[in-house]
C-alpha cells in the first residue's frame, strides 16, 4: 500500500479533470504511472482529504456538490483506503447539507467518534451546528 500526500492527489484528481494544472509533464508522468500500476493500493487518510477539500472549495471554488462527487470517489475507489473511513462519510453526509468547511464536519464527525460530547469553538458557523459548541453559548 502506497500513502498519498495532497499535493500528489490533487494533482491526480485535478490532471484526470481538466488535463491542465499547471504541474510539470514530469509530475504528472510519475503522478499517472503510479496510480495506474497493476495492482496498486492507496492509502488517503482522513488529514489528506480534510486538505484537499479545503483547497478544492477554497482555493478552486469547487461547488459543494462536486467536492462530494470527490469525496465519495475516494470512498468508494477499489484501491483506495480512506483513514477513518467511517468519520469522513458521515462528515460527508453532514458537509453536503451543511454551510460549514468539510474539515469543521470531519473535525465535529472524529471527536464525536472517541466520544466528545460536542467541539468546543470559536468560529460562528460551526458553533450553529450539531457537534459544536459555540464559546458563547451556556450550558
Amino acid at each position: 500500500m502506497i500513502g498519498i500526500d495532497t499535493n500528489v492527489l490533487l494533482r491526480w484528481l485535478l490532471y484526470r479533470e481538466d488535463g491542465d494544472i499547471g504541474s510539470s509533464p514530469a509530475e504528472i508522468d510519475l503522478v499517472e504511472r503510479t496510480i495506474n500500476a497493476k495492482d496498486a493500493e492507496f492509502f488517503v487518510n482522513a488529514i489528506v482529504v480534510a486538505e484537499t477539500t479545503w483547497i478544492l472549495e477554497q482555493k478552486l471554488k469547487l461547488p459543494r456538490a462536486g467536492i462530494c462527487d470527490v469525496v465519495d470517489r475516494l470512498l468508494y475507489s477499489v484501491n483506495i483506503t480512506v483513514g477513518d473511513s467511517a468519520a469522513v462519510n458521515e462528515a460527508r453526509q453532514v458537509y453536503e447539507k451543511a454551510n460549514i468547511g468539510f474539515a469543521d464536519c470531519l473535525i465535529a464527525q472524529m471527536n464525536s467518534r472517541v466520544g466528545c460530547g460536542y467541539t468546543l469553538t470559536f468560529d460562528k458557523k460551526a458553533g450553529r451546528h450539531a457537534g459544536f459548541r459555540n464559546t458563547n453559548t451556556k450550558d
